[in-house]
């Protein structure tokens, strides 16, 4: 009785339940539902949509349908949608708002972000280029410094290597300095900040490269080289939005360099012996048939990448967030090699006070750790790293994990063991904190304060067992260092705009920034493992300490800013800017430097001869000048330093003090000096937009050391002297080239032409680029007043010495010019340019030149209904490279203790006394060691697929999904080029501005192919 009593009661209130739930369904307002289109019928996915004054919004699924509840407020509805016109929609007399939305072809208007504020693009007189966040989403990187290559005229960069988690080297509009800093500077949300920013690329939303000096000059000593302005993803009002994209790749070296098998080398090494009247080592080569290590085999392997984010996103009128996390894995093409990253972003945005405050957070943290298969490239013999000696390393050991002596008594060093036995990590932690406030004073009258903090640390460890390179000699070597770094930078600045009498419109930016910079080092050098088990788990049982090193710095730079912006009618700008920098780093007389700038703009299009014109939507002429400065110095360096050192006393080391430098009171900042022309044009509502640039800069008071006389008891000082010069032309082109109801093509191209030139440097006749390779090439760069920078530098080989050289030689009475007296046939016949008769230094001259005449990037993008298809093509033409690489592997080395063996190419075709040929690429058998010369220049050009990707938009699903996207994306996949080795892009000494341009043997480029989905929800 008591349970039939309850089960009424329950019923009850259940009924009483549902009744409450439907009447609270109806009172939450009326359902709308609809379609979101593009004027050609194509549905628009990931449209946002707002009930006007108040957050409650939606975005429109894959194909183009929402569904919305309205709440109480105004019965509107807000579409935006990047790229098209803002459309506000009422809802009346239905629960069904289908809505079409035209393309903007106003987009001119855009914002485009500047130093310290923003503008339209319409209002900029600088040289400005952007790339947006979608365009960088359709190809595969590691990090941001890649992500730019092909992407913006002006714009040069080299991957120095193919190693997972490698830098690139950037420089815009060539290189400023010699011996000092040519990289841009990075600015993050407005924060400048030291370094490549360590960040997941997909974070970025936007970037702007500021290219001259009225761009750059808010910037001052800092934007010399450039400025890289970069937007991070911020949070939009509407519903929470998730995003996931997860893609796995796998890659694959593209070429490899065919070397001699087991008989090939017997037969070689046999006939190399026999001419030095020395025993043969392989009596049998036949019995090596099908015998030896190909060792690009045994140290390649198939890389395997994976990479996973997840965002999300959304906020209300008066607080948004972003948040992103993302996790990279990207084992190489190399045994062992291997990159791994972890990422987390938060961005916070809030308002109050009736939006007159905005406070942005921004929040980023990156933790990578790389195994890293080439440590070196540039030592011989030990040094050479894996990948030449994967090409030079005799094929014929016992086995593959083989450690001893070669057939012919020479130390083997294996390159299997050393990307297996040999480690090499590289641990990195980077955060990076952002604070922005602005505050609307009165409506004309704004202040900002921008707050940063950037902390990194990085540790890098080296082993080299017994068993391996460097450790052979040392029973085992481990060399560490530790970095910590953290820079903080504190900006306050005011911003007026106003409007006078309606045509003049007046903007003025004022501001004081401070920026400190501080650094710590350890370093460790130990040797004689006795056990090396541990490794570098426990360097301690190295018996040997070698050396341990550390450092501490700190540098202020103290500034203050002004910008003036004038507009008439929109048709005249005008643009002026100072900047004044007090750096701690430079002498007590020339701390302060004062950078200036002008800029000035005529738009065209809106006189009354042109306003009117339906071919020409916008052209706009543009002019500037300016200066900006570097002080890409270490600290101190213009105050007399004091080393240390350690000497005897009796049996026990006593430290001991030396004066290391002398002072410069004079010591101060690199001044680049910049002019710049340019054009806009804008034809069909802007369907083809067309810009282009000149411009030239010199840049004087170069940073340089000096050598000193011995007796001053300095080797060297630090002084400015030397001046060189850029110049170039840079265009721009883009169109919406086809635009059907199935079928767009967007298409977008860039194309850089730059010639630099060393004008002078102080009274020196030339400065040399450091060694290519220790101990058996020397320098092969050169600078000299009148010429491009770091041109190659070395013998002329006119041919092959024959027989007949010798002849006349003999009976000319005078001996043939050789270098070292090497006089065999078949080697090198060098030209004596000074006629003396030897062939020694004074015979070099210049051999090729690295500088590409242009480079150039191409980019498609293909929308066929679902789907949509993107191609990047970019290259260089007209540079040399020194290809060390393939000479040494080119000339049965004489002296190549260690490393013996050649190619197939170089065996088949060398010169023999029943081939005796003139090409200067096929020396006969036991050619001397080389240096620089004209052997060794190869054209460099190439013309590169970089990525391809093709995109499926599945339709629209009941898995809940808002847009699921499906990719398969190719990189690398076609390279043009007559180089031979393993790729064209390659520079061995890295960054280093005095030897670009150099294979001696690199990580190689892979050939990647990816396998990818994007989820919304």
């Amino acid at each position: 009785m008591k349970h039939q009593k309850f089960n009424i009661v329950l019923k009850k209130a259940l009924f009483l339940i549902v009744l409450l739930l439907a009447l609270g369904a109806q009172a939450q307002g009326e359902k709308v539902k609809g379609t979101v289109k593009s004027s050609d019928g194509s549905p628009l996915p990931g449209v946002t949509i707002i009930q006007k004054g108040t957050n409650n919004g939606t975005t429109t699924d894959f194909d183009g349908n929402f569904e919305i509840v309205l709440t109480s407020g105004a019965k509107v509805l807000v579409f935006s949608y990047v790229g098209f016109s803002k459309l506000e929609k009422p809802v009346t007399g239905g629960a069904t708002v289908n809505v079409v939305m035209k393309e903007d072809t106003q987009s001119l208007d855009e914002v485009v972000v500047v130093g310290y504020g923003s503008q339209k693009k319409t209002d900029i007189t600088g040289s400005v280029s952007s790339v947006s966040g979608k365009e960088l989403e359709k190809a595969v990187y590691n990090t941001v410094d890649q992500l730019l290559q092909g992407r913006s005229s002006g714009v040069v960069v080299t991957s120095a290597s193919g190693e997972p988690g490698s830098n690139a080297s950037i420089r815009i509009r060539g290189n400023n300095s010699i011996s000092g800093n040519n990289a841009p500077l990075y600015v993050v949300d407005g924060i400048p900040i030291n370094g490549t920013p360590a960040f997941n690329p997909t974070e970025i939303s936007n970037i702007e490269i500021l290219k001259d000096a009225s761009a750059t000059s808010i910037y001052g000593s800092r934007g010399s080289n450039g400025v890289i302005m970069i937007t991070t993803k911020k949070g939009q009002i509407g519903k929470t939005k998730i995003e996931v994209n997860f893609n796995s790749s796998i890659s694959n070296i593209t070429k490899k360099i065919d070397m001699l098998n087991g008989v090939q080398y017997a037969e070689y090494r046999n006939e190399a012996n026999e001419l030095l009247n020395n025993p043969l080592p392989f009596p049998n080569p036949s019995q090596y048939a099908g015998q030896g290590f190909n060792w690009q085999d045994e140290i390649l392997r198939t890389g395997v990448r994976t990479d996973a984010t997840v965002n999300v996103s959304g906020g209300s009128d008066n607080f948004r967030y972003f948040v992103s996390t993302n996790f990279l894995d990207d084992q190489g093409i190399i045994i062992d090699s291997r990159y791994n990253r972890g990422t987390v972003r938060a961005n916070l945005s809030a308002e109050a006070l009736d939006d007159k405050l905005k406070i942005d957070f921004g929040i980023s943290m990156a933790s990578s750790k790389g195994n890293q298969a080439v440590s070196a490239t540039r030592g011989f013999p030990s040094s050479l790293g894996p990948v030449t000696n994967a090409l030079l390393s005799e094929p014929l050991v016992p086995s593959r994990d083989y450690s001893g002596l070669t057939n012919e008594g020479y130390q083997f060093y294996n390159p299997y063991l050393e990307v297996t036995q040999k480690e090499h990590r590289n641990f990195q932690t980077n955060f990076l904190f952002n604070t922005k406030v602005d505050y609307a004073i009165t409506k004309n009258l704004s202040y900002t304060l921008n707050a940063g903090v950037n902390l990194r640390n990085n540790l890098t460890e080296i082993f080299y067992p017994s068993t391996v390179g460097p450790g052979i000699n040392t029973v085992g070597i481990a060399t560490s260092g530790a970095g910590r770094a953290y820079d903080y930078t504190v900006s306050n600045y005011f911003n007026y705009e106003n409007i006078f009498g309606k045509n003049h419109k007046v903007s003025l930016t004022a501001g004081l920034e401070y920026s400190e910079f501080n650094n710590y080092s350890f370093s460790t050098n130990v040797s004689n493992f006795e056990v090396e088990t541990l490794g570098l788990d426990n360097v301690g049982v190295g018996t040997s300490l070698n050396a341990i090193n550390s450092g501490r710095s700190l540098s202020v730079l103290q500034s203050g800013f002004l910008r003036g912006q004038y507009n008439f009618k929109d048709k005249y700008l005008l643009t002026a800017t100072v900047r004044a920098d007090g750096s701690s780093r430079f002498a007590k007389n020339e701390k302060w430097g004062y950078f200036p700038s002008a800029a000035v703009g005529w738009r065209l299009s809106k006189e009354n001869f042109l306003k009117d014109s339906e071919l020409i939507s916008n052209l706009k002429l543009r002019a500037s000048y300016g200066e900006v400065g570097s002080q890409s110095i270490a600290p101190y360096q213009s105050l007399a330093r004091y080393g240390t050192t350690q000497y005897p006393v009796g049996n026990s080391p006593s430290l001991g003090y030396y004066p290391a430098s002398v002072e410069n009171p004079n010591l101060k900042w690199e001044t680049t000096q910049q002019t710049n022309f340019g054009i806009d044009l804008g034809l069909l509502h802007n369907r083809i937009t067309f810009s282009a640039d000149y411009y030239k800069k010199t840049t004087r008071d170069l940073l340089q050391s000096i050598r000193l006389p011995a007796q001053s008891g300095f080797g060297a000082a630090l002084v400015n002297f030397g001046s060189i010069e850029n110049k170039g032309f840079e265009f721009n082109l883009s169109a919406l080239a086809i635009e059907k109801k199935n079928f767009v093509w967007n298409s977008s191209f860039n194309i850089s032409f730059n010639k630099n030139k060393v004008l002078e440097l102080g009274g020196d006749e030339e400065i040399f680029g450091p060694g290519i390779g220790a101990n058996f090439i020397g320098g092969a760069n050169i600078y000299k007043p009148g010429e491009e920078f770091g041109l190659f530098w070395g013998y002329i080989a006119t041919g092959l010495i024959q027989q007949s050289d010798l002849d006349e030689a003999a009976a000319s009475g005078t001996p043939l010019p050789a270098r070292n007296n090497d006089r065999q046939l078949g080697h090198w016949k060098l030209q004596d340019r000074d006629g003396n008769g030897v062939i020694n230094g004074e015979d070099k001259t210049v051999i090729g030149n690295p500088n590409p005449d242009y480079v150039f990037g191409w980019n498609n993008d293909f929308t066929i209904k679902n789907f949509s298809i993107n191609m990047f093509i970019q290259g260089s033409v007209g540079n040399d490279i020194l290809n060390c690489l393939r000479t040494i592997t080119n000339i049965g080395f004489l002296n190549n203790e260690s490393y013996k063996n050649q190619t197939v190419d170089w065996y088949n075709n060398r010169w023999t006394p029943e081939n005796p040929h003139n090409n200067i690429l096929y020396p006969s058998i036991n050619t001397p060691s080389p240096d620089a010369g004209n052997y060794m220049i190869e054209d460099g050009s190439y013309l590169r697929l970089k990525s391809l990707s093709i995109r499926y938009n599945i339709p629209s699903n009941n898995l809940g999904f808002s847009s699921i996207q499906v990719y398969v994306t190719g990189t690398n996949l076609l390279t043009i080029t007559n180089y031979s080795g393993y790729d064209p892009e390659v520079s061995s000494l890295g960054a280093n501005t005095l030897a670009p341009g150099v294979d001696l043997g690199v990580y190689p480029r892979q050939q990647s192919y990816t396998l990818g989905i994007n989820l919304k929800f």
